[in-house]
């Protein structure tokens, strides 16, 4: 027999109607009209839930019933059972016991974890209990039977839950890769990125198997985007920073990014980037023929080969820091390089500025590291591993209505080859599979071919809701999801029918006042900024030798069996003084000038950290071991933490030298 619970109170009914009417998807109409849904509870768990899934919302405000499941209530209010009603299966052997269990089990293995992961949502009251433990910040929860989550958002008021985002709610089917990053990235999480696990809420769930195996793959996936969009090397920061300080006197007085989007955005509906994958040999006629109707994207290796088939870009994209890639530059094509426009990350390395000169070069900040500048107008283009993302994005910028990829293999051929002809350099092999384009069968690939696709998958899932396409014309490699898979000239005839020969108009240098405004402007952000990288490093170096022997003393008695419940008092004051420094060092006014290089000194630290702050421990002497563990890993953070702003410190001083000798030469450096 079905029911319907509110409150305290089991009333019988037929089935969990409500009545159908088209839902208002309205910016400015958030919410279901009281007079369109009966029940209370729905309602109120509709409303709060299309803050954060309209579509999922809009879907079960559509439903008529439930027809799947039968729904059991006994007299204690969580004594609720769901049924299939043609397996006879049930979410629980005995409601009230089996969540009385969960309770307990979650209680003594992770109270303290901020985060869960849940697959099936079961009756909710599980979930509805667990959130009064206010350490919960946030509880994730996939189900993957629409039903189901009509059932409990019914029976359940989880609106406060919902509405807070404490509860995340999906529906498995509608779940996308950008949703499931989004909320991987958010920076709350970060730091517990290792004590994810995706728990299944009762064996009910076992017979959705497959479904549990691909969204615990799709959330691992983003975790690992998300890890890696970190950066894990201190040496590659530095070379960032050092180049972008250093080049900043070549950004502020050649061409403006700003100034090149305003003038050309939405002058031309198609976009075609070129990279290259092995398949570019095919598609090189076919892009000669309609080159005139499109912007033509290049990234820094296709630029070469553009050159050498006579094929012009309107753009050339460029994002690495090393020296090497400076080589796609080295040689000049006289006329051919009249108008296009070389859009180059502000880290690039000097030798690449060098070999572009004098041609029209536009410097770029990436949105991770040098908006602290605040030079906007210079920014912000990047976010991603690849010159092929930054590529995209840029297209995305300037309004194209269609984008379509060529040569973005991200896989090597069948021949094995791993770039198309005339490529300086090779792909180390490595036996990783994805799937293949077309979608039958897979390809080999690489680890970092793919983090690219998946950064492609996510700008791809954004640009899809603003109606702009994507076409992967590649005919080959990896399939890259989101995009239209079609072959190159069939697209290109499509797209370019009755199209005139594009012209585009060019922008020109920024102006010295301008130029001239800004240089002051970095140079006082680099002051500010050493001011207070010393004063930090100066703080956490005096903590770390106040506490260093101490906790060494501390962990050799741990390592000789020689633990004591009296070693507490004082763990807690070594810890008491850590948690100073790192508050010191966390101070709101202190972020912009040193978060980056904190985060990419300690991050991996960080995540031993969580780690252990999530550990059960009930009696004193785990207590004191805990503490042992916690005060010794801080310990490295503090010397991680001086060590990278030491070494910051020295790197910033040297490169803004650059900066200092122009601004000299200009007569504007200050007294």
């Amino acid at each position: 027999m079905a029911y319907k619970f509110e409150g305290n109170n089991a009333t019988k009914i037929d089935d969990l109607n409500v009545k159908q009417n088209t839902v208002k998807a309205d910016k400015k109409q958030d919410n279901f009209k009281s007079d369109t849904i009966q029940n209370t509870i729905f309602r109120n768990n509709l409303n709060a839930l299309f803050q954060q899934d309209e579509i999922l919302a809009a879907r079960l405000f559509s439903m008529g019933s439930q027809e799947k499941y039968e729904v059991f209530i006994g007299k204690d209010p969580i004594d609720i059972n769901i049924i299939d009603k043609k397996t006879l299966k049930y979410v629980y052997e005995k409601p009230s016991k089996d969540i009385e269990h969960m309770l307990t089990t979650f209680a003594d293995e992770c109270k303290r974890y901020p985060f869960l992961f849940f697959y099936g949502l079961g009756n909710g009251v599980f979930y509805k209990a667990i959130l009064y433990n206010e350490t919960h910040k946030r509880v994730v929860v996939i189900e993957p039977d629409l039903e189901i989550i009509f059932i409990v958002l019914n029976l359940i008021d989880l609106s406060k839950e919902l509405k807070s985002e404490r509860l995340v709610l999906f529906y498995s089917k509608f779940i996308t890769y950008s949703q499931i990053y989004y909320l991987i990235a958010k920076q709350d999480f970060r730091v517990y990125a290792k004590t994810y696990n995706m728990n299944i809420h009762t064996t009910f769930y076992d017979e959705f198997e497959e479904d549990y195996n691909n969204i615990n793959k799709e959330f691992t996936r983003a975790i690992g985007q998300m890890v890696v969009a970190h950066g894990n090397s201190v040496d590659d920061m530095l070379q960032g920073i050092e180049q972008n300080i250093y080049n900043m006197p070549y950004m502020l007085t050649e061409y403006v990014y700003y100034d090149l989007v305003k003038k050309r955005i939405k002058l031309m509906d198609t976009a075609v980037i070129v990279s290259t994958g092995p398949s570019l040999d095919k598609q090189l006629q076919t892009l000669k023929k309609f080159a005139p109707y499109v912007s033509v994207i290049s990234l820094d290796a296709s630029y070469p080969i553009l050159a050498k088939h006579g094929i012009t870009p309107d753009y050339v994209t460029s994002i690495e820091r090393v020296v090497e890639t400076s080589s796609f530059f080295k040689k000049r094509y006289g006329k051919f390089d009249k108008d296009i426009y070389f859009i180059v990350a502000s880290l690039t390395h000097k030798q690449t500025i060098k070999n572009i000169l004098p041609r029209r070069l536009v410097l770029t900040m990436r949105p991770q590291n040098e908006r602290s500048f605040r030079l906007d107008k210079h920014g912000y283009l990047g976010i991603g591993l690849s010159t092929a993302n930054q590529a995209y994005q840029l297209a995305y910028a300037l309004g194209h209505k269609n984008i379509v990829l060529i040569g973005q293999d991200l896989a090597f051929a069948p021949d094995g080859k791993s770039h198309a002809t005339g490529h300086a350099f090779a792909q180390g092999d490595e036996y990783l599979y994805t799937t293949a384009y077309g979608g039958e069968g897979e390809v080999r690939t690489t680890y970092i071919w793919d983090k690219f696709k998946n950064q492609f998958e996510n700008d791809i899932e954004s640009t899809n809701k603003q109606d702009i396409k994507t076409y992967n014309c590649t005919e080959g490699g990896a399939r890259i999801k989101g995009t239209i898979e079609k072959p190159f000239l069939e697209v290109m005839q499509e797209l370019c029918k009755d199209k005139t020969p594009k012209i585009l108009p060019n922008i020109s240098k920024v102006s010295d006042k301008i130029a001239n405004k800004e240089m002051l402007q970095a140079y006082n952000y680099i002051q500010k900024k050493l001011h207070v990288m010393n004063l930090v490093k100066s703080k956490v170096e005096e903590v770390f030798l106040n506490i260093a022997d101490e906790v060494d003393k501390m962990t050799k008695l741990r390592d000789e069996d020689k633990l004591s419940e009296k070693m507490f008092k004082k763990l807690v004051a070594i810890s008491n003084k850590i948690d100073k420094a790192k508050e010191f060092a966390e101070k709101p006014k202190f972020k912009i000038y040193i978060e980056d290089m904190l985060t990419i000194s300690v991050y991996y630290i960080e995540l031993e950290l969580a780690k252990i702050s999530v550990a059960p421990s009930e009696t004193t002497i785990e207590k004191v071991k805990k503490l042992i563990e916690w005060v010794e890993i801080h310990k490295y953070w503090l010397f991680a933490v001086a060590g990278g702003l030491n070494a910051d410190i020295e790197t910033t001083k040297k490169a803004s030298r650059n900066l200092i000798r122009e601004m000299k030469k200009r007569g504007i450096f200050p007294k």
